[in-house]
């Protein structure tokens, strides 16, 4: 549905949603502009409008214009607007009668044999007397179509718009809207190279925007700190000396180090054993950079709604809860005992040992590091200038499934957040997240509703996500409860609601990320709209396959459960692997391309052909499934025995050969050999004379027959060898017949072994 009708009425009663209208008005000119053409609901609404505006005699004009090429119309259109643009400067409707002028300067500038000298003057003045009270996403259209009729404009008004640019940056600075002078002085850069004018100025005060931005946020929160001062130097780098870039990028990373101690509270690096803080910092660092590089490199070659639409369809931004399961493996011992929960905000929430949700307790964490990276790489575009509020408008609009209200208030948050407020930002479209869902699943057919014995009604959030997990992809479900309504995880849309945030929690990576997360919840319930606009994303962020790689398993294998089999597909990408689950008597299915899906594919000891019919039977459903995969069964003793075998084959080449025990079993792990299973096998070949197991150094070797025993003993006959050299003698040679052989050259090529003591061992 058009929202127009709407915006108007909302405009009448509240003169200051008038900015509602003229983003409507955007969405109507360029529908225009594209095919000429209205559609019937746009149509119906514009009868609704007629002798209350002038609007759908302008359209009527413009339309035929575009679609005719009517001089006589576009003329019409062109005295039309001039009058409207008085009618919403006395109506106190500034952002309409901006985007109208904006339509003046491009109708005139469209005419054969006119150009738009008048118009852009006009502007002008226009923008001198309201500028500080009208958003640059109005604004800048105009600006932009100054600088492709620079040529028609004399020196004169030229020098002007320099001017008007050069104090509404100064405005902005002393207001502290340090986005919105960057902005503008951007375009006056553009300007003055149009000109052949100088732009060291601009680009000084750009380095200088930078610089105070940071210096007011030092205060305030140190990770945007460390992000102004990132994109200071990704901007500004050329027109900054090697020696402020070096300054700025360690200030920068001391700034990111300081924030993720004091803000990321959802984090708890406290609980993470291991965690190198410095590599942590880098590697987040790292994945924002490849962000913001991505998205500007694909928002160059398509568009920016483009580039957001594929941006929500990347697959590695969203955490690999099967992965962080595996790495942790919860047992389910581990649910018997009741847990207590604390929020950021320290309220103590207890958890009901029976309660439904299952997410990783490590998941927060290990979330809170990707996200981050996401929220600090969308907060660096939009400071930078390249995801813009046209941009995500665009989006909401394709899809067209939000209810006018729900799209009012969103547009609410979108001028707030444009404007920096992030704390209104994030109250208004935290609640309006769960009415995007509810929205778009209505736009799909599938309301979301719960039956009960009372009838029906709407799901909660939580049962949103859980129930909705196939539309909205495993992963992407566990995260939304996790970050929002999960008691176990941010939980922020009860805190939200229940009063509980503290003020200085209601960060900018909160709100960026809320808004991210309702695009990928619109396009991702409702693609079909994106997939006629946009078709099958060309470029995403994803997650690196196996191909290239070696088949290692070793992340599924665990002492209390058997890995069954695994097996590759034909092109190598994917790795499966099937292992039974004893405590809960079931067989699951993993498939690890790049990001692991896990499947039931029933109860435990199933046949080999059994297992099969019930990957064809999943395959139906989940296409992730690949069609030709070449088995490995692990599934009989011997089986597991003649694999510990070809490990040990492979690594004794020689008969002195040894390798430590840990190797083996580490080696085991990556065929689908739990450290239990293989320990049992190497005491069976050592029961069977197979192997010989000796301690040397502390350390457990594993040998094939004496030999290199043979040597190391020999070796200790000699002045001055310990245990220590012998070993090494021992482990140069590849048999006790070549020990034998050797003089003097010949060992003082071993390890710790020089002239003198090789030539005692060679007298032996």
């Amino acid at each position: 549905m058009v929202r127009l009708l709407d915006a108007f009425e909302r405009a009448q009663h509240d003169p200051e949603k008038e900015g509602h209208v003229a983003v409507q008005l955007d969405r109507l000119f360029d529908s225009i502009k594209d095919s000429g053409e209205l559609s019937d609901d746009i149509q119906l609404h514009l009868e609704e409008l007629e002798g209350e505006s002038l609007l759908p005699d302008i359209v009527s004009n413009v339309c035929d214009w575009y679609s005719e090429n009517s001089f006589s119309a576009a003329r019409e259109a062109l005295s039309q607007l001039e009058t409207a643009i008085a009618e919403a400067e006395e109506d106190g409707w500034l952002s309409v009668a901006a985007q109208y002028h904006y339509w003046r300067i491009d109708l005139r500038a469209g005419l054969d044999g006119h150009n738009a000298a008048d118009e852009i003057e006009e502007a002008l003045v226009f923008l001198e007397e309201n500028y500080s009270i009208i958003s640059n996403t109005f604004i800048t259209p105009i600006v932009e179509s100054v600088l492709e009729n620079t040529d028609d404009l004399s020196t004169a008004v030229v020098d002007r718009w320099i001017t008007f640019l050069e104090d509404a940056a100064t405005s902005h600075r002393s207001a502290n809207q340090f986005n919105r002078e960057r902005k503008v002085l951007r375009l006056l850069r553009q300007l003055k190279l149009n000109r052949d004018h100088s732009t060291d100025d601009v680009e000084q005060t750009l380095v200088e925007s930078y610089r105070v931005e940071a210096d007011v946020l030092e205060e305030g929160s140190s990770l945007r700190k460390a992000d102004t001062l990132q994109s200071g130097v990704v901007e500004c780098g050329a027109y900054m000396t090697d020696e402020k870039q070096r300054s700025w990028k360690q200030e920068a990373l001391q700034a990111r180090q300081s924030g993720i101690d004091d803000e990321l509270v959802e984090m708890s690096l406290d609980d993470l054993d291991g965690v190198d803080e410095e590599d942590l910092t880098q590697a987040m660092r790292d994945e924002a950079d490849t962000i913001v590089e991505w998205f500007t490199q694909v928002k160059q070659d398509y568009s920016g709604a483009y580039a957001v639409y594929c941006l929500t369809l990347s697959r590695s931004l969203i955490p690999d809860v099967n992965k962080i399961r595996l790495s942790t493996e919860e047992f389910v011992v581990s649910q018997l005992f009741q847990r207590q929960i604390y929020s950021p905000e320290a309220y103590s929430i207890s958890v009901d040992p029976s309660d439904v949700e299952t997410i990783p307790s490590a998941y927060r964490r290990q979330a809170g590091s990707v996200m981050t990276s996401l929220g600090n790489a969308m907060y660096r575009l939009i400071s930078e200038g390249h995801l813009t509020l046209t941009d995500i408008f665009q989006v909401f609009w394709i899809g067209d499934s939000l209810s006018p209200d729900t799209e009012a208030f969103l547009t609410d948050a979108l001028f707030e957040l444009s404007d920096e407020n992030y704390v209104p930002a994030l109250f208004l479209l935290i609640p309006h997240l769960e009415a995007s869902i509810v929205e778009a699943f209505r736009a799909t057919g599938r309301p979301p509703y719960t039956i009960s014995e009372q009838g029906t009604r709407q799901q909660t959030l939580g049962g949103l996500f859980i129930d909705n997990a196939d539309r909205l992809g495993q992963h992407y479900s566990v995260y939304l409860r996790s970050r929002y309504t999960s008691r176990e995880g941010m939980n922020l849309r009860n805190r939200v609601a229940h009063g509980q945030v503290r003020y200085r929690n209601a960060t900018y990576l909160d709100t960026i990320l809320t808004l991210f997360d309702i695009l990928k919840c619109l396009i991702t319930i409702n693609i079909s709209p994106y997939l006629t606009v946009f078709g099958p994303p060309q470029t995403t962020l994803s997650p690196s396959t196996n191909y290239g790689r070696d088949t290692d398993i070793s992340l599924f294998a665990d002492a209390n459960k058997q890995i069954v089999g695994y097996g590759r597909s034909s092109d190598e990408h994917t790795i499966l692997v099937i292992r039974e689950d004893p405590h809960e008597e079931r067989t699951d299915l993993f498939v690890d391309s790049g990001r692991i899906n896990r499947y039931r594919i029933g109860e435990t000891g199933l046949t080999r052909d059994k297992i099969k019919d019930e990957l064809d039977a999943l395959r139906d459903d989940h296409p992730d499934i690949p069609e030709e995969i070449t088995y490995t069964w692990l599934d009989t003793g011997d089986l597991v025995f003649h694999t510990v075998e070809n490990i040990i084959d492979g690594e004794l080449t020689t008969p002195a050969d040894s390798v430590p025990k840990d190797t083996i079993l580490a080696q085991g792990t990556t065929r689908g050999i739990n450290e239990s299973a293989g320990r049992i096998v190497l005491k069976r070949l050592e029961e069977q004379d197979e192997i010989t197991t000796v301690t040397i150094q502390g350390r457990e070797e594993i040998l094939r027959n004496e030999e290199k025993i043979q040597v190391f003993e020999s070796a200790q006959q000699a002045d001055r060898i310990g245990e220590y050299r012998a070993w090494n003698i021992a482990t140069h040679f590849d048999s006790h017949d070549s020990f034998v052989a050797a003089d003097s050259d010949a060992f003082q090529a071993v390890e710790g072994i020089g002239p003198k003591l090789a030539e005692q061992v060679s007298n032996i």
